[in-house]
């Protein structure tokens, strides 16, 4: 990489970072923003990254606090009173590079045209200032404290229940078991310690990647085990039988406890998650909590910056993904899987999660693709068209659609990976019913090919 014109929206959001990319991103940064937060994770690539980020940062005037290694969303509650925040991490992958991630000072992610501007306002035809002019580095050592002070707070209550926590040696380390610890938690920690040179798992949280958290749950004594992704910001639950719970149920149970007043959530998330926001499941839940009058979901399409668009611009109380990803607006705009493992452990003393997963419903879903290489214009219009027609009013249009119909719903979808293709979606309790109704949504999108 010579040069700051070479950095473009595919360069700064790939995988392939170096220390040269990392100082011209800071750079870019530095000449749009002058007062910078940022934070790392445990990456072993994450502090020579960060470094070079900063050192960019500070060659083109931006002030930077250094909230050093935290999990994202302490770096988010320390970034308030920032005009930016940057996190460097790999919370999905183990073994790339570490990855630069531009978020504003509320937490969320920086959109594709934010983006689009910083290129065009940071580019290298602008002078970088004299040595005179030069940012000025703060470390900001209270990120992690001032954080679990902030959720710690949240709670009126004790937590008594025995709670298993695996921060697989990240950085979630410094916040997660102290926060629970002092809720009341029967807490036992696995991998609890922060170390860049050792990862007992992969960073990621699916079943496979905590399949050794599930063999320490002590079924005899009811305990739960929740497992932190490398950056604090997506978690994995286990039962008290030792079982994985899908995410998609992770979220109906929080949404039975915390019974939120409006909710985001991409259009394609399982009806349990409808299920469990009105109230249909999780009868005998144990909460302080009270829904009220006016309560609503909102749909958006699956990927954060998506859902955290909605948030903002409905106000909404509570938004997540179908993959362990949640955020809660009250605190930041970040995903926040440690807030998620209090509530969690908090609900757990109270009630018993197998029992209430047990009582849950069983969709069944069928999923998929059929090629189209046409105009995608012309082929979303009418779609929206015969979408009207259908005798529902549970219609939403996002980039495709999504149909509520008696029995289950089914959506329609432009792959993001490969866009010559549409991705079909259906799920009901009704295997009969849900074959007929798929076969409905493929006919409907023949027609508007």
């Amino acid at each position: 990489m010579k040069n700051a014109h070479a950095l473009t929206l595919r360069s700064i959001t790939d995988d392939d970072m170096t220390a040269e990319k990392a100082l011209m991103i800071g750079r870019m940064v530095g000449r749009s923003y002058r007062t910078v937060c940022i934070g790392s994770d445990t990456g072993p690539s994450s502090g020579m990254v960060k470094n070079a980020l900063i050192s960019g940062l500070l060659s083109a005037g931006a002030d930077v606090n250094d909230a050093d290694v935290a999990p994202a969303p302490a770096v988010a509650l320390a970034s308030k009173g920032s005009d930016c925040m940057l996190m460097v991490g790999e919370p999905n992958e183990q073994g790339v590079i570490s990855r630069i991630y531009i978020m504003n000072s509320d937490g969320s992610i920086f959109t594709k045209e934010q983006l689009r501007q910083m290129i065009t306002a940071g580019g290298a035809d602008r002078a970088l200032p004299g040595h005179k002019d030069i940012g000025t580095l703060r470390l900001c050592d209270s990120a992690a404290d001032g954080y679990n002070r902030a959720i710690s707070g949240r709670y009126g209550k004790r937590i008594d229940a025995p709670v298993i926590l695996d921060c697989g040696c990240g950085c979630t380390s410094v916040c997660a078991p102290q926060i629970l610890a002092s809720l009341g938690a029967d807490l036992t920690t696995s991998n609890a310690q922060s170390d860049p040179r050792y990862s007992p798992r992969p960073p990621g949280v699916g079943a496979n990647d905590i399949s050794g958290l599930a063999e320490i749950v002590d079924t005899g004594l009811g305990s739960i085990g929740i497992a932190l992704n490398g950056d604090g910001t997506r978690l994995a639950l286990i039962d008290e039988k030792g079982r994985f719970v899908e995410p998609e149920n992770v979220l109906a149970l929080l949404l039975i406890y915390l019974k939120p007043s409006s909710l985001v959530v991409p259009f394609d998330a399982s009806a349990v998650v409808d299920d469990a926001f009105r109230d249909l499941i999780g009868e005998g839940m144990s909460t302080d909590s009270a829904a009220r009058h006016g309560r609503r979901i909102i749909r958006a399409e699956n990927d954060l910056e998506s859902v955290t668009a909605a948030i903002r611009k409905n106000n909404a109380e509570m938004g997540a993904l179908t993959d362990g990803t949640f955020i809660f607006p009250d605190i930041t705009m970040c995903p926040d899987a440690i807030n998620a493992a209090a509530v969690l452990a908090g609900m757990s003393g109270e009630n018993s999660i197998s029992s209430l997963l047990e009582s849950f419903p069983r969709y069944t879903a069928l999923r998929e693709s059929i090629y189209y290489s046409g105009n995608a214009e012309l082929f979303n219009r009418k779609l929206g068209e015969r979408l009207k027609d259908l005798d529902t009013e549970d219609v939403w249009e996002i980039e495709g659609g999504r149909v509520g119909m008696s029995g289950g719903w089914f959506a329609v979808s432009r792959n993001k990976d490969d866009p010559e293709y549409i991705d079909v979606a259906a799920e009901a309790k009704d295997k009969a019913y849900l074959v007929s109704m798929m076969e409905l949504a493929k006919d409907i999108v023949r027609d508007c090919m």
